[in-house]
């Protein structure tokens, strides 16, 4: 073969055949699952997971003036870069060898070959052009270490969740995740009524357990959208399953009061802790003890026979694995995350707000909670989510003296990610996607959760507000 000779890759994106230079490809591979960027460049389909690296994935056919960026997304070519990026095109067709003057190297240009001649297209300009300066970071971040500001030391933090209409809830501290319970679970022979069978989480056999059965309350059978509550006990892991995860709770030490003996009576004899009195009268919440839950004679029994093998039933428990834990946040369709250590606490969102005067329409309003007003952000506007808004939970954030409450659709799952699966996000200049500073690589089908930067989230509410406020 000639000095000249080159390989070209012919890819189709809208109609249009484009020569990419062979040695730029690293690979291509079918369309992954994608995450979408809100509000990013136009022409970016979202950010997808590749060994290890989080990669922007561009609309070819838009970087070629086309119409719907969406559109033709069927093989992902994955160009050798610094950063690395993934073209989103129809089909790829071909791959071969050119020769002579046409086979010189390209120097990052793309050869359009469209009716009536062909042009070349200067892809890093075109780049630069839709996406501002686009890099991406590949050394991954350290952990968060979850503390909290001094002010907040006095305060108690819970997961609050419903059984038969009653509220209850456990210490955040003891909460690893909260997940759907897995529609299909393993069931065990001859087993008490409290186990509802085991399943599979990141490679963990956990047993299911039922609260229901175990605090003795009617109706143990499923009744469609129950939580699974994954309680660090111990050395133990035990799912326990909830019909509906509520709010984060927290609340003054004060308002924990042990229970009276009266709640501790029956088949959920010593279940039950403390309680904690609500703000503004609003009733009480039953306390649960996850070491008295463990010390049930009938979940002793079950770790007792499951004692040989307790390391692969009773999970995963690596203690020197580095982990962290996010909210996973729902804004329509779309799923993100923040982490749990900058989330005061997530409340329903109020019947009624107060409306400030000449306000954005992205303030929903300001609310109480406990003696401050806080302003309330309707995130599906901030995030150009479409289809019609129904916010059910706002999550409350503080970072120094800044605290505002994000409207979403809602806030009922809680990830608890090792450190090998955080990565990097790609910096998107243009479109705010510094928004999101990293992404965590989940189990389930190749998917990537993008991660909020609470810093970055409440600095841009702040200067938005003041800007908008200030215009009106």
């Amino acid at each position: 073969m000639s000095a000249t000779t080159a390989h070209r890759l012919t890819v189709v994106a809208g109609g249009t055949r484009v020569l990419l230079e062979a040695a730029r490809v690293a690979e291509v591979i079918r369309s992954p699952c994608i995450t979408r960027v809100p509000n990013g460049p136009a022409g970016l389909l979202g950010v997808m997971h590749l060994r290890g690296t989080v990669l922007p994935v561009i609309s070819l056919r838009r970087l070629l003036g086309g119409g719907d960026a969406s559109a033709g997304a069927a093989r992902i070519v994955v160009l050798r870069q610094d950063p690395p990026i993934a073209l989103a095109v129809d089909a790829v067709e071909a791959l071969r060898t050119a020769e002579g003057e046409g086979a010189q190297p390209s120097h990052g240009r793309l050869l359009v070959d469209k009716e009536g001649g062909a042009r070349w297209l200067d892809l890093d300009a075109a780049l630069r052009e839709h996406f501002g300066t686009l890099r991406a970071h590949t050394r991954a971040t350290p952990a968060r270490t979850e503390t909290r500001p001094a002010a907040a030391v006095e305060e108690l933090s819970f997961l609050a969740f419903s059984l038969a209409g009653q509220d209850y809830a456990v210490p955040l501290g003891a909460v690893a995740e909260v997940v759907a319970l897995p529609k299909a679970l393993t069931a065990l022979p001859r087993t008490e009524e409290v186990l509802m069978g085991v399943f599979s989480l990141r490679g963990a056999v956990l047993p299911a357990l039922s609260l229901r059965a175990l605090l003795g309350l009617p109706g143990c059978s499923l009744i469609g959208g129950e939580r699974v509550v994954v309680a660090r006990i111990g050395r133990h892991r035990l799912a326990l399953v909830v019909d509906r995860v509520d709010v984060i709770l927290r609340a003054p030490r004060h308002r924990v009061s042990p229970a009276p003996g009266l709640f501790n009576r029956g088949s959920g004899e010593a279940r039950i802790d403390a309680v904690l009195r609500l703000a503004d009268g609003r009733g009480l919440v039953s306390l649960l003890s996850p070491e008295r839950v463990l010390a049930d004679e009938r979940v002793a029994r079950l770790i007792a026979d499951t004692d040989h093998d307790k390391d692969e039933i009773m999970a995963n428990l690596a203690p020197d694995v580095a982990r962290e834990r996010f909210l996973v946040i729902r804004l329509g369709a779309e799923s993100y995350g923040l982490p749990i250590v900058n989330v005061d606490e997530v409340v329903r969102l109020p019947e009624a707000l107060t409306r400030l005067p000449k306000a954005p329409s992205y303030v929903r309003g300001v609310m109480s909670l406990r003696g401050r007003v806080i302003p309330v952000i309707d995130q599906r506007l901030r995030f150009s989510i479409e289809g019609e808004s129904s916010n059910g939970r706002v999550v409350i954030v503080t970072l120094g003296a800044l605290q505002a409450g994000f409207a979403v659709d809602a806030a009922s799952e809680i990830l608890e990610v090792e450190a090998a699966d955080l990565m990097p996000a790609p910096d998107l200049s243009k479109g705010g996607g510094r928004l999101f500073d990293r992404a965590a690589r989940l189990a389930r089908g190749g998917e990537v959760i993008l991660l909020i930067d609470p810093a970055a989230l409440l600095d841009r509410a702040e200067a938005d507000l003041l800007r908008d406020l200030t215009a009106n």
